[in-house]
């Protein structure tokens, strides 16, 4: 009997060191993560415990750089109850993209309250998008099934309704190859949200659907807050707006890379945000011939230079406008991009 209740012990052990705690749906601010897709179509279908996810054929396209800020006054107004507002900006190439996700917290309970990107504006004023309760563990599972509100997509307005369910589903391990600042492999736990909303346009009922699936990969040794990894696909068919895609979006925290001769920006280098007439950036190591880039939310390239060798803290004069820009600093091994704003 001992010996049993010993190994019962043992397992318990085990498997409480198998899966972790989701602390938080916010990450740290100014977190940097690499835009990546996919040479084959990505398989999240395993669910459960002690799972094996090996995603090998990651490809970068850019960077995002995710920040949060106290709603404004007219948010506030147009999306009431909002207690944070998280930004995302991607870039990719020349080209530069800002989105914006309104949300509440109250008591740990995270909703969300609106939406904001390119074309699209979603407003969750009518019935709330509830996430759920953070801390999460594994087996949590929360539906919302009375999420509503009202939309307008380019030249289209009408209402939603829809449902909101979270589980984390799943914790194992994950596997990701080099697709630019290095390979990753941990435990993670997984957290999975299906939102599905059904589209309004006018006084014409049921035009269309929209489906969004995530999947956020949590690995607390990387970050206690971030994912390490999240894939969301989003299936839109609506025929009145000739619409009938599927949107995939890919990120990946910045991570130590496993080859010990590459350098490691994203925990190596920080700048004092917000800036002044000047730039200053500070690394833990000497980084030889980088270049510094900034363009504007426009894309527009406002500063460059290169050859630039960072150690300790450099400081570098500035003649910018205020406003928010996006900084690239990169040499032969790496490149990462921060936000940072002037004013």
């Amino acid at each position: 009997m001992k010996i049993k209740l010993l190994f019962l012990a043992i397992l318990a052990s085990v498997f409480s060191f198998s899966q972790s705690t989701i602390n938080s749906f916010y990450g740290a601010n100014n977190t940097s993560f690499l835009m990546l897709t996919s040479g084959t179509t990505l398989d999240h279908s395993p669910a459960g415990p002690n799972q094996t996810w090996n995603f090998n054929q990651m490809i970068s396209l850019g960077n995002s750089v995710h920040t949060y800020a106290t709603p404004s006054v007219q948010e506030l107004v147009t999306y009431p109850g909002t207690t944070s507002n998280i930004i995302s900006t991607n870039t990719q190439g020349t080209n530069v993209a800002t989105g914006y996700l309104y949300t509440k917290n109250v008591g740990g309970v995270v909703s969300i309250t609106g939406l904001n990107t390119t074309g699209l504006n979603a407003n969750f004023g009518t019935n709330n998008a509830t996430i759920g309760t953070f801390p999460m563990n594994y087996g949590y599972t929360n539906t919302d099934s009375n999420v509503s509100g009202n939309y307008t997509y380019t030249t289209y307005s009408g209402t939603f309704t829809g449902t909101l369910t979270t589980t984390v589903d799943a914790y194992g391990t994950l596997t990701l190859n080099d697709a630019g600042n290095g390979a990753y492999s941990g435990t993670v736990t997984r957290m999975k949200n299906v939102l599905s909303l059904t589209l309004n346009y006018g006084f014409i009922p049921n035009v269309g659907t929209v489906v969004q699936t995530s999947y956020s990969y949590f690995d607390p040794n990387v970050s206690t807050t971030d994912y390490v990894f999240r894939s969301v696909s989003t299936a839109s068919v609506i025929p009145l707006m000739s619409i009938n895609q599927t949107d995939v979006v890919i990120e990946k925290i910045h991570t130590t890379p496993l080859s010990v001769d590459s350098q490691n920006f994203a925990n190596a280098l920080w700048i004092k945000n917000p800036i002044n007439n000047s730039l200053e950036i500070n690394s833990n190591y000497a980084i030889e011939n980088a270049t510094i880039s900034i363009t504007d939310i426009l894309g527009k390239t406002v500063f460059t230079s290169a050859d630039q060798n960072i150690n300790g803290s450099i400081e570098i004069p500035l003649n910018l406008s205020n406003g928010v820009y996006l900084i690239t600093i990169k040499n032969e091994k790496e490149s990462i991009t921060k936000k940072i704003v002037k004013g």
